[in-house]
């Protein structure tokens, strides 16, 4: 220890030799002049650059004051660039040091005072102690400065500390207050900068907390709340300044689920739970973040929006692509079935689909989607024939959260703002008929072993093979949800009846075929002839996955009539024609005034609307309606019948 002191003594007297060398060159020892001050703006500009160090070290110097029981002596804080700051101590030693030009704005390096403690600490890094002879001027003989530089938390040079005296009046233990003064005013300065970190930190998350969609709320191991932000305040009705601090039990009731993970320090994640706060019941999705630490454990809380939850679940479940531009409008037939889609996707009622398997019936429920101001909510598709069992019953209806279980999300909440396809209807299980009539006449949905009614927005489309009608006189199916059903209904009939529009269908679908294989694709008359003439027991599906398989097949994208499979040859068209017992002229008259009626029904009798949906000029129209006895005015009366569209009509 001693020999690193005398190294440090040596160095120190070493670089005062040099400090003294320096001197020689530019000044004379005899000559004394005041030091140059800073004064009014530029003396404020420092001051104010300096606050940090002048709120600390004064502080600090009158602490040591105090202790140094009123010795004559003074003691400075200058900046970086030697300027004194503020001096405190003995009236008589700052006079004494003002007369030599020593007071708040001077400047002491070492080209304006020579060789002193004062510059050198400065220079040198480290404290500095110059007495006596040691100094260059001869002015300041007679004093002894103690100075030790103070550097902030990234290790620049900040400022220093300095005690001045008479050399009669130095101890031995100047310089070593100075440094601890120093010391002292350093970690006030790391302190201080943490604290302003720390709190700028703080003050983002904060912001970031509050900017959230989710609610956040934390509380420690004895429940008091620490932080709640404005969502899950409003969520849970809560007055943010007036819940923190009390006990989270005192403020809502907590699930059970929720408070044994508490109990057990267990986290949840996405978990559905209901609160109950100020005599209501809410719905949350929560996520429970247990932090473990020696002291307590403390807990973060995330309240989910349910709504965004729930959009963001189907957002990746229901969405579809078809669309009523994709679909075939080159023949009456087909134009009549987009017209009626398109109507259909107007409002909000339920709608169902009627026709044999094959028909297409899905694809024409997505375009309604898609046509709809649902399009951008989620599209859920639904199998009946897996829920002709009530056993399955949670699954579609959704169950309520237990104490052990998590809730579970019915198919009907999944497609909350967008459309629910009930496929195959007529096997759903009657329970489930039951809550799906519940959905559709009060938007409202009750879970399974639940009490609560839980609103939904949802457009259901239905479909069906089979006559509903009879099976609601044989009491298999609801009467009700029939009812419900049956206010708009679009027949699909099969393709053996709607063989004008084969033709553009295998059209359509060699366009699409094209695009997938990048390659061109024909196909001889002969051979599309053919494909037209054939029953097509399995309707759309069967013409689509035949043409498809004629594509890859075929010779350089070329269709032959060879290429066909061979049972397309045994079909004939003209049994067909035999079986009907109408005359075609009567037959084409018959299903032209259904057309019309049913234009009517779907419009209310607005003509304008009645020729767009079948395709005919407005006079025509006025003749046919005339030809066949039709009055528009007693379809206005009647706009609330149930809607039939046979798309076959002509």
């Amino acid at each position: 220890m001693a020999v690193d002191k005398q190294g440090a003594d040596n160095e120190v007297s070493a670089f005062i030799a040099q400090s003294w060398h320096r001197c020689e060159k530019f000044m004379q020892r005899e000559t004394w002049s005041a030091p140059h001050q800073a004064q009014g703006l530029t003396y404020e500009s420092i001051c104010r650059r300096k606050t940090t160090l002048l709120t600390i070290g004064q502080a600090a110097l009158e602490d040591a004051w105090e202790y140094m029981e009123e010795r004559p002596c003074a003691l400075f804080i200058l900046d970086e660039s030697a300027c004194i700051l503020s001096s405190s101590g003995s009236p008589l030693t700052l006079n004494q040091l003002d007369s030599l030009g020593f007071k708040a704005g001077s400047y002491c390096a070492e080209s304006i005072i020579g060789s002193a403690a004062l510059s050198l600490a400065a220079l040198l890094g480290q404290p500095v102690k110059t007495a006596g002879d040691q100094h260059f001027k001869l002015a300041l003989a007679p004093w002894s400065f103690c100075s030790t530089p103070v550097f902030d938390n990234h290790g620049r040079l900040f400022g220093s500390i300095a005690l001045c005296c008479l050399c009669e009046h130095q101890a031995p233990s100047d310089l070593s207050l100075t440094l601890a003064i120093a010391r002292e005013v350093s970690n006030a300065l790391l302190t201080d900068t943490l604290l302003v970190e720390s709190n700028r930190h703080l003050n983002q998350m904060y912001g970031l907390l509050e900017s959230m969609d989710d609610g956040v709320m934390t509380w420690n191991e004895q429940g008091i709340l620490q932080f709640v932000n404005v969502q899950a305040a409003t969520l849970l009705h809560l007055d943010p300044q007036a819940s923190h601090g009390k006990n989270l039990n005192e403020l809502v009731t907590l699930p059970a689920l929720l408070r044994r993970a508490i109990k057990q320090a267990r986290g949840l994640k996405h978990v559905e739970v209901t609160f109950e706060s100020q005599h209501q019941f809410i719905d949350s999705v929560i996520t429970l973040k247990p932090i473990v630490e020696e002291q307590g454990n403390s807990f973060i809380l995330l309240l989910h929006p349910v709504e965004q939850m729930r959009q963001l679940m189907t957002s990746q479940l229901g969405k579809v692509s078809h669309t009523f531009e994709q679909m075939s409008a080159d023949d009456p037939q087909s134009r009549r079935l987009i017209a009626f889609g398109r109507q259909a996707a107007r409002g909000s009622f339920p709608v169902l689909l009627c026709g044999e398997e094959g028909v297409g019936k899905e694809l024409l429920s997505q375009a309604i989607h898609n046509e709809s101001e649902r399009a951008v909510g989620p599209y859920i598709a639904v199998n009946c024939q897996l829920y002709a069992d009530s056993a399955l019953g949670p699954d579609f209806m959704g169950s309520a959260p237990t104490d052990d279980e998590k809730g579970q999300l019915s198919r009907m909440e999944l497609a909350h703002g967008g459309t629910l396809f009930l496929e195959k209807i007529e096997y759903l299980a009657p329970e489930l008929q039951s809550a799906l009539l519940q959905v559709i006449k009060q938007g409202a949905l009750t879970r399974l072993d639940a009490r609560r009614l839980i609103p939904v927005d949802i457009k259901v489309i239905a479909t069906t093979t089979v006559d509903l009608a009879n099976l609601v006189e044989q009491n298999r199916f609801s009467r009700q949800l029939y009812y419900a059903l049956h206010s708009f209904e679009i027949v699909i009939p099969p393709l053996r009846e709607r063989r004008d529009s084969i033709p553009a269908l295998v059209h359509n679908k060699l366009r699409r075929l094209e695009k997938r294989f990048s390659s061109r694709l024909s196909l001889d008359d002969d051979a599309l002839a053919q494909l037209t003439a054939y029953s097509w027991p399995g309707n759309d599906f069967e013409l689509n996955s035949i043409v498809e398989n004629l594509a890859i097949s075929s010779e350089n994208g070329h269709i032959r009539l060879r290429h066909l499979p061979e049972y397309l040859f045994a079909d004939r068209v003209g049994s067909e024609a035999a079986a009907d017992p109408l005359p075609a002229s009567l037959a084409i008259a018959a299903r032209e005034k259904e057309a019309i009626v049913q234009a009517a029904r779907v419009t209310a009798g607005r003509i304008q609307e009645m020729s767009q949906l079948l395709n005919i000029g407005r006079t025509t129209l006025w003749r046919k309606m005339k030809q066949y006895g039709i009055d528009a005015g007693q379809f206005k009366r009647k706009s609330e019948e149930p809607i039939r569209y046979h798309s076959q009509d002509k």
